[in-house]
This record gives C-alpha cells, structure tokens and sequence, in this order.
C-alpha cells in the first residue's frame, strides 16, 4: 500500500475506477476500515456526499488530508 492511510484518516479523492459511483475527483471522506489481500488493499470510506464505498489501492488514487 503506497498510500499510509490507518482508520480515522480523512483523505481526498483523486482518481476511481468505477463509472457507477457519483463520487469525482476533489471529494472527501473518512476511513472506516482497512482490509488487506495480497497485493492489493480496500479502504473503506464514508464518504461526506454520504455514500460509503470502498477504494481499491493500488488503483484508485486518493491523498491523505491533513487538516
């Protein structure tokens, strides 16, 4: 997992590679949970816009926001 993000961490999204979602790049929400297999990661997110959905690292891009 290249980003360092742990449960709690708010972060912003950068780029997801689902067409179904309404999220877009510059939205933000909060990690929920964190599940590890193999090489990839799912971090799941509350987002504010009230959707909750997992991003897949390392294919979906996001920054962790320090506010």
């Amino acid at each position: 997992m290249k980003n360092k993000v742990k449960v709690g961490d708010r972060i912003e999204l950068v780029f997801i590679n689902d067409t179904w979602t309404r999220l877009k790049p510059g939205d933000r929400g909060t990690v929920e949970k964190i599940e590890s297999e193999s090489d990839e990661t799912m971090v799941w997110v509350q987002w504010d816009n009230g959707e909750r959905l997992a991003l897949l690292d390392p294919i979906d891009k996001f920054n962790i926001v320090k506010e």
